[in-house]
């Protein structure tokens, strides 16, 4: 199995979420109001995120940040992404679901798998 440990990979997975918000809202502000955090550390994991492309994920437009179409591409990627997060947690949370959702990385590689047959 691969490692895909912080400390193996140098990617902050905390990241993501900041990332998809300031996507979202168009501005590190709204998005700050949003997480409940202060601008400066959405400003910062923004920073930290963008890092890690070689290309830029925004541009400036006044107080607005436009995103570059890789970054529209990546957030619909890390949606669904953390989507199959949630519903796997979901899942294994849930007494009546013996059903757990599967997903390998990669898009389209989602298996379903019966707690049953395991």
């Amino acid at each position: 199995m691969k490692n895909y440990s912080r400390a193996n990979t140098g990617i902050d997975l905390n990241l993501i979420p900041v990332f998809i918000e300031v996507i979202r809202c168009g501005s590190m502000a709204k998005a700050s109001v949003r997480l409940e955090m202060s601008r400066p550390a959405v400003s910062l994991a923004l920073k930290r995120f963008s890092q890690l492309f070689a290309e830029p994920l925004f541009f400036r437009k006044g107080l607005y940040l436009e995103p570059t179409e890789k970054a529209l591409t990546l957030t619909r990627s890390l949606e669904i992404l953390l989507g199959n997060i949630h519903e796997n947690i979901s899942a294994i949370n849930s007494p009546e679901n013996n059903t757990l959702a599967q997903s390998a990385p990669g898009p389209g590689n989602i298996m379903r798998q019966s707690a049953s047959s395991v």
